[in-house]
């Protein structure tokens, strides 16, 4: 397997401030529980804001979200 068949398998990466901690996940982790928080966001049902990185902000305490 290639490195870019391996890309495509994770999905599109996304980063994550939550409460001034920044993680990183893929899409399709974001969206694997569409009936939660994090799923509706990704899917268009929730709002979503991005910090002046442009990471998404979400308004939790960091290390508890982890």
């Amino acid at each position: 397997m290639e490195n870019g068949d391996l890309g495509h398998m994770m999905g599109e990466p996304v980063s994550l401030n939550v409460g001034g901690c920044v993680y990183s996940t893929s899409l399709s982790t974001l969206k694997r529980y569409p009936d939660s928080m994090l799923g509706a966001m990704f899917r268009g049902d929730l709002p979503t804001v991005k910090d002046s990185h442009g990471n998404y902000f979400i308004d939790r305490d960091g290390p508890l979200f982890r």
